[in-house]
């Protein structure tokens, strides 16, 4: 039996175009009223996966910010978080703010972006992202003055210039490196993902990883990929994610979601 079923945003519950598909929607429905508990699993905010939830029809709780945080829709707050150790975070963006970066900043309900970061994200279709983003020439700056946690770091960029940039962020020992695709990394506390993240919202709903399923794309999904009893791989995941996974369902644009949800609700 599965009771939990954690999805994905980007690559896996929304399509190209960013939307949820109507296949995808109807089949969470279904979920829900077979009484499964349908959740986000995301490195976005909550203020930007919102729209997506309401689009969907997920429950109102879930995992953002790649795991750091769990968030709660009706409370519209995060419930908990895991933050970088004050010292590394402001190092980290002190070093990354010297690179032609967009950054996105995950500094406890505040989203700090830097003027590259809101040049490329000008057409992003995210509503809770425009709505609640904070463009500041130094994010840092602000970091320090404020005095605000972070508990994400998301970086994009030309990716053949990450290399060595890499390896020296991989010097630091109480950060995590992981990335949504080959043009961004993101940088969370060490020993948290979206495992760990899900792990203490299935634990707080009484639910077992063993009975929870879900389905993601990219390498940041390794995480929870690992976690569950059914792990699940979108037909345009990578390599690596693929063979991590038990199943592989449709891509994004064939409603991948919709299949492997109908074929789990067949088997409970």
């Amino acid at each position: 039996m599965y009771r939990l079923i954690a999805l994905d945003i980007d690559g896996t519950l929304i399509g190209p175009d960013g939307r949820v598909s109507p296949a995808n929607r109807e089949a969470i429905a279904r979920a829900r009223a077979a009484g499964m508990k349908v959740v986000l699993c995301t490195g976005r905010s909550w203020q930007e996966s919102e729209d997506v939830a309401d689009q969907a029809g997920c429950d109102r709780v879930l995992v953002c910010q790649g795991g750091a945080a769990l968030a709660d829709l009706a409370l519209r707050r995060n419930t908990r978080r895991w933050d970088m150790p004050r010292e590394t975070g402001l190092a980290l963006v002190e070093r990354l703010e010297r690179e032609e970066l967009g950054l996105m900043l995950f500094a406890g309900e505040e989203l700090l972006v830097n003027p590259k970061g809101d040049e490329i994200f000008r057409a992003y279709p995210s509503a809770g992202f425009h709505r609640c983003k904070r463009v500041e020439g130094s994010p840092g700056a602000v970091l320090e003055r404020e005095g605000l946690p972070l508990s994400k770091i998301y970086a994009q960029g030309a990716p053949e210039t990450f290399p060595p940039l890499l390896v020296e962020l991989g010097e630091y020992a109480d950060v995590e490196l992981t990335s949504s695709a080959p043009y961004n990394f993101e940088i969370v506390p060490a020993g948290v993902d979206k495992g760990t993240g899900l792990a203490a919202l299935a634990r707080g709903l009484g639910i077992a990883l063993e009975e929870c399923a879900a389905i993601g794309d990219s390498d940041n999904d390794r995480g929870m990929l690992t976690a569950v009893g059914m792990p699940i791989a979108m037909g345009n995941a990578t390599e690596a994610i693929r063979a991590l996974a038990r199943r592989i369902t449709a891509s994004n644009r064939e409603d991948g979601v919709a299949r492997a949800i109908d074929r789990l609700l067949e088997e409970n």
